[in-house]
């Protein structure tokens, strides 16, 4: 019989061991300044762990949701800095109040002590945070770079794209059908702004929405007209004619800003068949 009342999934277990550590150590950092008990402190830090690992989540959300590395380094900066301030006003705020629940608003006074130290902290803790998910995110886009040899089998589903055959027996697409829940969206290729790798999915974005489609990239690749469509990225197809602005982004790469306000980092190899395109 399984014993499930302490149960914690094995790729929990960092998570734990971090708090429990961290608790540990802010416990005796503070003990040599504060008059409380040391298993009050152990508590305390404990609570601060939790909103620890709590805040470290909804910063991977706000980095990656917002895609920070593809930015310029002066707005990645501000932002950055932004986010910085919120993050260590928000850890101040709830240790603060846990530390009222827990020791007592009698002790308000010595709790105060603790702000500018909380504040430190938890300015050292976003750092980290930062640092880990900064660079998580861009060993993620090199590793894009690379050329995609995959060979796909995936046929056509019932839904799948419609069009015509070119000279060569290609397909062509006019229009993508997608269907989410009950509802069948029918896209005009000429509305597609960009087609953004998903996983075993495909992002296909136009200047209203986003649509999720179980499709691959080289089938999209191979299917939409080649004069306007370029596979600039092993992640991104861009529509040509959506295309505001290029600019150069670090070394060799370039930047495309889209007409509906999305940027899109191009790779080098990507850069090449765009400028082909483009005539330039």
């Amino acid at each position: 019989m399984k014993l499930t009342l302490f149960y914690i999934p094995v790729r929990m277990l960092p998570v734990v061991l971090l708090c429990i550590t961290y608790a540990l150590l802010q416990a005796m950092a503070f003990r040599p300044v504060l008059s409380f008990p040391f298993g009050l402190l152990l508590l305390k830090s404990a609570a601060d762990s939790l909103v620890f690992v709590g805040a470290g989540m909804l910063l991977v959300i706000a980095i990656r949701s917002s895609n920070y590395v593809k930015l310029d380094k002066y707005q990645r900066l501000v932002n950055y800095f932004t986010l910085g301030f919120l993050y260590v006003a928000l850890w101040t705020g709830l240790s603060y109040l846990l530390s009222l629940l827990i020791f007592g608003r009698e002790h308000g006074e010595e709790i105060r002590i603790m702000i500018p130290l909380t504040a430190l902290i938890g300015l050292f803790i976003y750092l980290i945070h930062l640092l880990i998910i900064h660079f998580q995110m861009l060993r993620k886009e090199g590793e894009a770079e690379t050329d995609d040899h995959e060979v796909e089998n995936e046929q056509p589903d019932m839904l799948q794209v419609h069009g015509n055959e070119n000279g060569n027996g290609e397909e062509t697409l006019e229009r993508v059908a997608v269907k989410t829940g009950q509802k069948i969206h029918v896209i005009l290729v000429p509305d597609i702004v960009y087609i953004q790798s998903d996983g075993d999915y495909v992002q296909i974005v136009t200047g209203q929405a986003r649509y999720l489609k179980e499709e691959t990239m080289k089938y999209f690749e191979a299917s939409l007209p080649r004069s306007k469509f370029v596979r600039v990225h092993r992640s991104y197809i861009v529509n040509v004619e959506k295309i505001l602005r290029i600019e150069l982004y670090e070394k060799q790469n370039q930047m495309l800003t889209l007409k509906n306000g999305d940027q899109i980092r191009a790779s080098v190899s990507g850069y090449k068949e765009l400028r082909t395109i483009l005539n330039l």
